[in-house]
């Protein structure tokens, strides 16, 4: 593992050692082996801080281009080898995403491209379906859930634009895996854009349940 990737999981382990009450893993059998696209809800902002712990691989994660401009955390993230998504220019990420995939390593996708602040799964992007299908990897759904009592909506003000982000202060994260998909594609019709686009929605509605589940396992 390389120095930065390692800065960067200690930063992400002393927040989640001030503010995080642990996180209850389920499905932790479900992911494979060697190369696999993590894809996942994202309601807040600390919902990518804990797969590093979970996932052996390393992981590259599709992070806003904006957040690179961050003082010293957007170098961090730059030296740590993260995929920037430049708007527009998708295309260029699926590319460096190939790239960490065929090194072995794994990418993490949160398809939504914002967050929601809820459990509901907004409408996802087909990036990730389109990943799978050039790599031949799986892909593996990933369900987050906090209870709203330990979320807080922080505002702030970015790149001329008021903005907003759901941060976890205390509590437990669940985190709920689901079995890989493991994508076939035999035809080019395989490719159209109407088949990546059903096929993102039943991902994601995948997603959804995992995110269901999770909620229902803190009622009992």
């Amino acid at each position: 593992m390389d120095v930065w990737y390692s800065i960067t999981k200690g930063i992400v382990r002393t927040y989640m050692a001030l503010f995080m009450d642990g996180v209850k893993v389920d499905g932790r059998e479900n992911l494979p082996p060697g190369p696999k696209i993590i894809v996942g809800n994202h309601p807040h902002v600390t919902d990518a801080f804990v797969l590093p712990f979970i996932v052996q691989e390393k992981i590259h994660f599709f992070i806003q281009e904006e957040t690179f401009t961050l003082p010293i955390i957007g170098k961090v993230l730059e030296l740590a080898d993260q995929i920037p998504v430049v708007v527009g220019q998708g295309q260029d990420a699926i590319a460096m995403a190939r790239e960490k995939l065929q090194m072995g390593n794994a990418v993490g996708i949160f398809p939504e491209g914002r967050l929601s602040g809820s459990r509901e799964v907004r409408r996802a992007g087909a990036g990730a379906a389109l990943l799978a299908m050039e790599t031949g990897v799986p892909l593996v759904p990933v369900g987050f859930y906090v209870e709203p009592q330990f979320i807080k909506e922080l505002k702030g003000h970015f790149h001329n634009r008021d903005t907003v982000g759901w941060w976890q202060f205390g509590g437990e994260m669940m985190v709920n895996i689901g079995e890989p998909w493991q994508l076939v594609v035999q035809e080019k019709t395989d490719r159209s854009y109407r088949y990546l686009r059903e096929l993102t929605d039943k991902l994601m509605n995948n997603v959804q349940e995992l995110v269901n589940q999770a909620a229902k396992s803190f009622n009992y």
